[in-house]
């Protein structure tokens, strides 16, 4: 848990640290909003998920999305691909993957659209959870957000509600504003959701999901509903589910710290070890900067997990990966700041197109080192690499040292010493060696050097333990 100073209301949000696994992007649906769906998109071999969930671990997530288009097992390619993993149903291929997933120590939660009864009984034992579309109004005339889908009706989700507490599923309730409807047809929907099964034990928590507009969609210069409204769809399902939590993602309604009062209590899933692939040109935050953003309405910020009721918490195969997920959010509340690491680091994250993308190797317990060619768009003076990057890469060097111990760490203070200049085009390699411990506090070296040897560039630092 993390405390903010000088509250003033005292309020409590509460925020789950997720990924997100896409399986496929196939889709039945063509919804005029959704940027998501991609034809013929292949379905993921389930031999290739242990590593996703395997990343996901390692930046400590209690939780993994899967996510899928609806009705995607109906397409022919999808089918083919359950065959190859002798599946003989897609319900099957989810409960495979969440078992992965559990074994990975992460709560899996089943983001595929309406589901059938017997795909749902098929995940009652091993999903966390599964999230079940709550439409606002049909909108299937001409032009409106449904025009070209079927089976996105709201009579749709409301079935999918009954479905899932008769297979005794655990879920949640994701309530999609401002695709078109109107103002009364929204609280309506939210109003009807909350006398339908606001009581129901199996119900986890409750997202109002604004709608964003996403390029190359028909609603790409639709604008997204105003504030008000989005506060009056909070606030109508605080009245209709007073005891559970509501929320909206931090990373699609930036104004998220302004609900507070309103009674949001709840930032749900949020995708910050893996970003959103569902919606990626929208910046997932991280935790402290969640954190930073609600100091400023004096809210305190904490963790929690997927599932909320006893009925939920009860299933004898989720037990390790409860145990396990507590332990993360133990440790992390326990080590000051809240570091996650989404691949996306300038220097040698793999999924940061902009980043440097360095691959660190380990010579051995206390040492590693890369290969890095820097090019003239690194350059100070021509053909002499920046000094400012030059230490950065050592600065990373001797990070990795203590990170490959499993050691988390921030920098505390850093001495670097150019000894040369940098030539840009050159082969270099940076070496970082643990040197030493003190209580909390890590001592690395870093260096960086030509093919033949010749030391360029070298450094000492102090690490902080998180």
């Amino acid at each position: 848990m993390w405390y903010t100073a000088g509250m003033k209301s005292g309020r409590s949000v509460s925020v789950v640290v997720s990924g997100t696994v896409v399986l496929t992007r196939s889709c039945r649906e063509s919804c005029a909003y959704c940027g998501f769906h991609k034809a013929d998109d292949p379905l993921v071999p389930l031999g290739r998920l242990g590593d996703f969930f395997a990343d996901l671990g390692k930046g400590r997530a209690t939780e993994v999305v899967l996510a899928a288009g609806q009705g995607s097992y109906e397409l022919p390619h999808v089918l083919m691909a359950l065959a190859r993993d002798k599946c003989t149903s897609f319900g099957e291929y989810l409960a495979q993957a969440c078992r992965m997933a559990l074994e990975h120590g992460l709560l899996p939660v089943v983001q595929t659209g309406l589901l059938t009864p017997l795909e749902l009984r098929s995940l009652a034992p091993v999903a966390a959870a599964v999230r079940i579309p709550v439409l606002p109004a049909p909108l299937e005339g001409e032009g409106e957000a449904h025009a070209t889908a079927r089976g996105r009706a709201p009579l749709a989700g409301h079935a999918m509600i009954e479905k899932a507490h008769q297979a005794e599923v655990p879920y949640s309730l994701d309530f999609l504003v401002g695709i078109g409807e109107t103002a009364e047809e929204r609280l309506a929907a939210i109003r009807g959701a909350a006398t339908f099964c606001a009581a129901d034990p199996w119900l986890q928590d409750v997202r109002i999901v604004p709608f964003q507009p996403v390029a190359g969609t028909p609603f790409h210069a639709r604008p997204p509903l105003p504030f008000e409204a989005v506060r009056a769809a909070v606030a109508e399902a605080v009245r209709g589910f007073p005891v559970h939590a509501i929320s909206v993602p931090a990373h699609l309604f930036a104004r998220f710290p302004d609900l507070v009062e309103t009674g949001l209590n709840d930032l749900g899933s949020t995708p910050m070890v893996s970003g959103d692939p569902l919606l990626p040109a929208f910046p997932v935050p991280s935790l402290e900067t969640v954190k930073s953003r609600l100091t400023e309405t004096g809210s305190t910020l904490y963790e929690r997990l997927s599932l909320v009721t006893p009925a939920a918490l009860g299933r004898p195969a989720l037990a390790d990966a409860l145990t396990r997920s507590r332990e993360r959010m133990q440790a992390r509340a326990a080590g000051g700041l809240a570091l996650l690491d989404n691949r996306k680091c300038f220097v040698c994250g793999d999924h940061n197109a902009q980043g440097l993308q360095i691959a660190f190797t380990r010579r051995d317990q206390n040492t590693c080192t890369a290969t890095w060619v820097p090019g003239p768009a690194y350059q100070g003076y021509a053909g002499i690499v920046h000094g400012g990057l030059v230490s950065t890469l050592l600065d990373e060097a001797m990070a990795h040292s203590l990170n490959g111990n499993g050691i988390q760490v921030v920098t505390a203070d850093l001495r670097i010493r150019f000894l040369r200049p940098v030539p840009v085009g050159l082969p270099l390699t940076v070496i970082g060696t643990r040197t030493g411990q003190r209580a909390r506090i890590h001592f690395a070296r870093g260096s960086l050097v030509t093919p033949e040897g010749t030391v360029l560039a070298e450094a000492e630092g102090r690490f902080a333990e998180c």
